[in-house]
Formats: structure tokens, C-alpha cells, sequence
């Protein structure tokens, strides 16, 4: 089935997320995936394709830097659900070569080569899988940041060099993290560890690379735990490059 706007329409007349989800992969079976990074909308986005027919593709990018507990919670969601996780991987030459020329702690230096290790780490690990897709369900919701407050349950974006259209789906845009949380708590699905953790007030919001993730204290912007060192007052706009994106406008 090709991608084209006039696929939008259609689909926006399906407003429960878990028959979205469970419609996408019925038309698109395993050219649709759930992209998830252990976070709370990946795994309820799992549990809700779990109650389809049609059984879900799930891919994760493996940076080899992930925390211990997100590996562990890999293991739980397939073993609940009998789903495989494919773990897209870097490339270990480039990898290599980027710490022998840079050390392996670069990305403390700038932002320029912390965006350089996430392009390799994570961007074309994602690249990789992306070619093998025509819908790719993701997790962004408009209150993870200010600058995904304008998020779109729809996107259709150009992949590669022949600017192939992949629609790109954000199921569960704009829920809350209690509706997730309720969710998570009423339908018993796996949670991250690191997401169960609330000390005096510091909790991990949002999940990535070790070092790259830290939590977050009270009254901080949620994504001000991700590259703590570039924090400026007032910008939340941190991206390792996922979803910087152009759209498509045919």
C-alpha cells in the first residue's frame, strides 16, 4: 500500500489509539513498526497492538549504551507478550573510529559532537530500519516538551535520498503521563525500573544513554534530564536527531 496524504483523512476518523494502532497493522503488517525506547507510551503503544490480530513488528536502537534496567525491561515486555524486539545496532567500525578520533566521552565537548555520536549511535540505526517500513508508530506526545507541543498524530516525512514517503504515527499524542500511568498500573504492563523511582523529588522523565540520561528535580522542564550540560533557562529543545524530520508535500 503507497503512502499518500490521502491516507490521513482515513485514518483520522479512528480516534481510540488502540484500534488505530490495531488497524495500521491489519493494512500494513510488517511494513508498520513500533519504535520504542523503553518509555511509558512505547510499552502501552505494545500493549495495546498485543489486542490486535495481526502481530506487531517492535524495533529498538540498541546505542550499546542503554541503562542495565532498560535491557531487563526488554526481556519482561517479550516474555509477557511472545513479541521479538529487533535491536537495530551502530556500526561498529564508525563507532570505533569516532572514539579514537574524538575520546569516548565526546559529547561533553559540544553539541556539535554530541549530535555527531547520536548520528551514529542512534539516527542511522534508525535509518537502517526506516527503509524497511511504510508506518512507523513512535512515542512523542505534546507535553513531553515545549518544543513537541505542536506535535502532529500524523506526519507524512521523506525518508532517504529518493525522499520515499513514511507515514509517521504518534498513537497516544496527546495523552497525559497519568492516563499512561493509569493504563500501565490497570492493564499490568511492564514499567522501566528507573520510571517506578521517585527520590525526594528527583525521578528519571525521560530515558536514553547512560550518562546522556539523568534525572530530573522539581520544577525542572522534563527533558531537562537528557544532556544536562547544555541546559539553557528556557530551552527545552533537545533532540538527538530521531525525529528532525522534513515534511512531505505532495
Amino acid at each position: 500500500m503507497s503512502i499518500d496524504k490521502n491516507i490521513i483523512p482515513d485514518l483520522e476518523k479512528i480516534s481510540d489509539p488502540q484500534a488505530l494502532i490495531t488497524e495500521i497493522f491489519k493494512r500494513f503488517g510488517n511494513r508498520a513498526a513500533i519504535g520504542t525506547s523503553g518509555q511509558l507510551t512505547g510499552s502501552v503503544m505494545i500493549d495495546m497492538a498485543s489486542h490486535g490480530k495481526a502481530r506487531p513488528r517492535i524495533f529498538t536502537i540498541d546505542t550499546l549504551r542503554l541503562f542495565p534496567e532498560t535491557y531487563t525491561l526488554f526481556g519482561e515486555i517479550e516474555k509477557k507478550y511472545g513479541f521479538k524486539i529487533e535491536r537495530l545496532k551502530p556500526d561498529p567500525k564508525k563507532i570505533e573510529k569516532m572514539v579514537k578520533d574524538h575520546g569516548e566521552f565526546l559529547f561533553f565537548d559540544s553539541k556539535e559532537k554530541q549530535e555527531y555520536c547520536c548520528q551514529l549511535r542512534k539516527v542511522e540505526p534508525n535509518e537502517r530500519v526506516l527503509e524497511t517500513l511504510d508506518v512507523w508508530l513512535t512515542g512523542l506526545r505534546t507535553d513531553q516538551s515545549e518544543s513537541r507541543a505542536g506535535t502532529k498524530k500524523f506526519q507524512i516525512i521523506e525518508h532517504g535520498p529518493k525522499k520515499r514517503p513514511i507515514l509517521k504515527v504518534a498513537p497516544l499524542v496527546d495523552w497525559t503521563e497519568k492516563q499512561l500511568r493509569d493504563y500501565i498500573a490497570k492493564n499490568k504492563v511492564p514499567l522501566h525500573p528507573l520510571l517506578k523511582e521517585n527520590k525526594n523529588g528527583w525521578f528519571y522523565e525521560s530515558l536514553g544513554c547512560v550518562i546522556c540520561t539523568t534525572p530530573i528535580g522539581p520544577g525542572e522542564p522534563r527533558r531537562a534530564g537528557r544532556w544536562r550540560w547544555f541546559n539553557v533557562k528556557g530551552d527545552d529543545h533537545k533532540e538527538c536527531g530521531l525525529h528532525v524530520f522534513k515534511e512531505d508535500n505532495v
